[in-house]
């Protein structure tokens, strides 16, 4: 049964509230909640770590977060009901003295930038969102010759030094987004089947960026079917898909309800293979976790795909895609009959998943003679993405070493002999025969 397939709507079902970030009650989630919850994990679980690690190399000072997924912008200024926290705008209003209250949308951005810049290593986190629609705050439209299209080589001015939402799509305000983030580390989250489909091309842009730059490209299952059933008959999107993929080998894929799981499988590694030449770690189709229902969890109608050059970043995310499914399992379990049950449970399936990866490790290692420790686990992390956590890796050796399985040459002697060290990459792993 398909537990999505009415899909649409604008809002929460009268019955549904939120417990710690995880939707809980009665009814179905609409799109908008659903996109809603995403982008309250990415920031809160992934782009708040991600940042640290950023600012722990003491070599960035700002990072941007770009949400180009379809949005109305109307929705943005009303949906939440968060207050309002009031928030310097332009170095010219600050100036001035004067405050202009924050959009409940901006909110949690502006929150998370706030508390990254107190920390003991601060970086300035900073939120663009593009939107559809009408907003009466912090919106910056698009000239009417843009959207024309009479002037495509003029650009939006972005307002420096603050979050904003732009009133635009992203063929309208890439280029001056490309501009306006420059030098700074971004996050791009992007809609690449949306009213605007992307090409390849479209994405060229952010490969060719010396800077860190990670791509969190979100894939609706529903739009994959309906693209696909349109290319079939409409030769403009036959086009468009050939121009995203670049190869028609989409013609293969079923098109009939029956199949839709092999058809968005199959388009889903056509999209990954395209992208894949262009990183060096192998890009993460990532599902996301809803609770629908007293201890019942599916993953929603989405995929997410995940693609970045650097580790720090694959790490955060490999950790924020573990961390959120315990918990969304978690909150399923609250307030349900027999809770402290289902608990027991899920805790004893994880200390089993522990001792599993415990013996993995140990098998592993001395199948491969594995040297270095951050190799040993960069291959398991990625065998097993989202699983475990870097904690458990590393709690999983410490425990190896420990039971003498396996001993470290280390480079820097330990300061006393009760001391218990992670592995770096300058010492040297030695497996038991």
């Amino acid at each position: 049964m398909d537990l999505w397939a009415d899909l649409n709507g604008d809002r929460l079902s009268p019955g549904t509230e939120r417990q710690n970030g995880v939707p809980r009650g009665k009814g179905r989630l609409t799109e908008r909640a659903i996109l809603s919850l995403l982008r309250d994990w990415l920031l809160q679980y992934y782009v708040a770590a991600y940042c640290r690690s950023l600012a722990a190399t003491r070599i960035f000072r700002r990072c941007y977060w770009i949400d180009a997924l379809r949005t109305d912008a109307r929705s943005l200024a009303t949906a939440s009901k968060l207050e309002s926290t009031p928030a310097p705008s332009s170095s010219k209003r600050r100036k001035k003295g004067i405050i202009e209250p924050v959009p409940p949308a901006l909110q949690p951005i502006v929150t998370l930038s706030r508390e990254l810049m107190q920390e003991s290593k601060p970086i300035t986190l900073y939120g663009l969102l593009l939107a559809t629609g009408s907003s009466k705050r912090k919106e910056i439209r698009v000239p009417q010759a843009i959207q024309n299209g009479n002037d495509p080589t003029c650009q939006i001015a972005i307002p420096r030094g603050e979050s904003a939402i732009i009133h635009a799509t992203w063929s309208e305000v890439a280029l001056s987004l490309l501009n306006e983030t420059g030098q700074s580390p971004a996050i791009f989250l992007l809609d690449p089947l949306g009213p605007m489909p992307f090409s390849a091309d479209d994405l060229v842009p952010l490969y060719q960026r010396a800077v860190p730059t990670e791509l969190c490209l979100l894939i609706s299952h529903k739009q994959i079917a309906d693209r696909l059933l349109a290319a079939s008959t409409i030769p403009a999107q036959t086009i468009a898909l050939n121009a995203l993929l670049r190869t028609d080998r989409w013609r293969t894929l079923p098109t009939i309800p029956e199949e839709q799981e092999q058809a968005i499988h199959g388009f889903t590694d056509l999209l990954l293979a395209s992208l894949q030449r262009h990183f060096q770690h192998p890009i993460q189709p990532i599902t996301f976790p809803i609770l629908i229902g007293p201890a019942t969890i599916a993953p929603a109608p989405y995929t997410l795909l995940f693609a970045t050059r650097r580790q720090d970043s694959l790490n955060c995310m490999n950790d924020a895609v573990c961390i959120y499914r315990q918990r969304v399992e978690q909150e399923s379990y609250r307030g349900v009959l027999g809770e402290e049950w289902f608990v027991s449970q899920q805790r004893a399936r994880q200390e089993q998943a522990l001792q599993q990866l415990h013996q993995r490790i140990c098998q592993q290692g001395q199948a491969q003679r594995t040297r270095r420790w951050a190799d040993l686990r960069q291959h398991l992390l990625l065998a097993q993405f989202g699983q475990f956590t870097l904690q458990d890796y590393d709690a999983s050796i410490q425990q190896l070493l420990r039971n003498g399985e396996v001993r470290c040459v280390w480079r820097q002697p330990p300061i006393s002999p009760e001391e218990e060290r992670i592995p770096g990459n300058d010492d040297t792993l030695v497996w038991r025969q």
